[in-house]
């Protein structure tokens, strides 16, 4: 839906007008829809780990004035715009450049730069909280992603006019940004800010690599990596929300158990509201209705809460394990094992519900790995300046040095692997597979090693993103 950023600007106010400076509002226009925001209090209640920040002091509600400002792109500015995004620039484009500069997508970005300036930040979920935890939306996360896609084109531009400072502001706002959406409450908001520390991570990296910036701006630049390394976004915190999320449904489906018997793989079929079957009325029976309660009673003798639990939480413990461990050929949680053969066959809630969580865990660690390998392309853009453009022999020649544990390869703990390469050089981390294919990249990003070269491949500027 394309609405005018000034209007949605206001209806977002409207819905917050009711409240005090300093309540979460009860409800707010998400770019022209009214939805209901879930109660901080309620979550909590469930167990998970949300945080109580007051309005004027969470950067959330700036993230949401963002949203709601930016305008829709345009089908016919799509190829540009994701050049412009994975590459660079597109050569004289001036549709694309026009569109940046549109009122709602200036005030958008300066709302991004404000937000992820604040110290606390605690997105939103939105529902109905008297309905299952499972129909907890989270809509503002798609439109996170593409503001982060609009930001590297924004700074992609000021690249290609020279305004470097401006584009690294850009960069590592994104980073910023990532660290406060994977302070969520679930798994998709960490992995979603994964993606946007990516999505600044690499342009960064591809400036570092192709710009001639002095060492006075690269030493900028690896102070600000330095800053902000602590705030890579973790799936940890996404993973024990998880947890939370798989217990609270236990509890909801012996709340209805008849419900439950008459149609358990309607269950599992979610719908557009969410599911249909855990849909229809409060899941928690009041405290004076005697039918809900003798439904509760008989729910827990069909469905042995605890047991179920158990297993659940069983499989959980052992994802967060591999999650805290250096990846290795004996580390990795075996997921179809632990189904297989630690939840008994009449579990089918367990064996339907848990979703396979071991991805999730080695795209934390390609964050990792992308972000080490850009510490160490500062680090030796610098050395390299200061060495009349050679390139150290060997990592332990470095000067100056990176940080002790910048540059460490995630999936083995130990340095990442370079070496010299004609005119340049060669850094890669050898990959989940935890195979050193000797600086070769696959089809997949997983599939071989994660490379970064200097100098990289020359971009062809006749692709500018209108198909030619």
């Amino acid at each position: 839906m394309t609405i005018p950023w000034a209007i949605a600007a206001t209806l977002a106010l409207a819905g917050v007008a009711s409240t005090a400076p300093d309540d979460p509002p009860a409800t707010i226009v998400v770019r022209g829809e009214r939805m209901r925001v879930w109660p901080v209090e309620d979550l909590i209640a469930r167990g998970f780990d949300v945080q109580r920040i007051p309005r004027s002091e969470n950067a959330a509600w700036v993230y949401l004035d963002a949203i709601n400002a930016y305008v829709e792109l345009p089908a016919a500015l799509e190829p540009a715009f994701e050049r412009a995004v994975k590459t660079a620039w597109p050569v004289d484009h001036q549709a694309l450049g026009q569109y940046l500069d549109q009122p709602g997508n200036v005030v958008a970005i300066k709302a991004l730069h404000k937000a992820a300036a604040m110290q606390r930040c605690q997105l939103p979920c939105f529902g109905d909280s008297s309905k299952s935890v499972i129909a907890v939306m989270l809509p503002n996360l798609s439109h996170l992603r593409f503001l982060s896609k609009l930001a590297v084109a924004d700074g992609r531009r000021s690249e290609a006019k020279g305004r470097r400072a401006a584009a690294v502001d850009n960069y590592f706002t994104l980073m910023r940004m990532a660290g406060h959406i994977a302070q969520g409450t679930t798994l998709i908001e960490g992995l979603v800010g994964v993606a946007v520390w990516r999505f600044g991570d690499k342009a960064l990296r591809d400036m570092v690599l192709r710009a001639p910036l002095s060492t006075g701006e690269l030493g900028v630049i690896g102070r600000r990596l330095d800053k902000v390394a602590g705030g890579l976004p973790s799936v940890r915190r996404g993973l024990d929300g998880e947890r939370v999320f798989g217990t609270s449904i236990v509890d909801e489906l012996c709340a209805h158990p008849l419900r439950l018997l008459g149609a358990l793989p309607g269950v599992f079929q979610a719908g557009s509201d969410g599911f249909a079957l855990l849909d229809d009325g409060p899941v928690h029976p009041a405290q004076d209705d005697g039918w809900a309660q003798l439904e509760l009673r008989v729910g827990r003798l069909i469905l042995p809460d605890r047991a179920v639990k158990k297993h659940m939480l069983g499989y959980y413990d052992g994802v967060l394990d591999q999650a805290g461990r250096t990846p290795g050929p004996d580390m990795a949680f075996d997921e179809e094992r632990y189904l297989r053969e630690e939840v008994p066959r009449w579990d089918v809630v367990t064996r339907m519900m848990l979703p396979s969580l071991s991805r999730s865990v080695t795209l934390g660690h390609r964050a990792e790995a992308d972000r080490a390998l850009t510490r160490l392309a500062v680090t030796l853009r610098t050395h390299m300046a200061n060495h009349e453009g050679q390139p150290p022999g060997e990592l332990a020649d470095l000067h100056p040095p990176p940080p002790t544990g910048a540059i460490r390869d995630p999936f083995t703990g130990d340095p990442l692997i370079y070496r010299v390469e004609g005119d340049g050089w060669v850094a890669y981390s050898v990959g989940p597979n935890l195979i050193d294919d000797d600086g070769t990249t696959g089809a997949r990003w997983d599939e071989k090693d994660i490379v970064c070269r200097y100098p990289p491949e020359p971009i062809d500027p006749t692709q500018d993103g209108r198909g030619r």
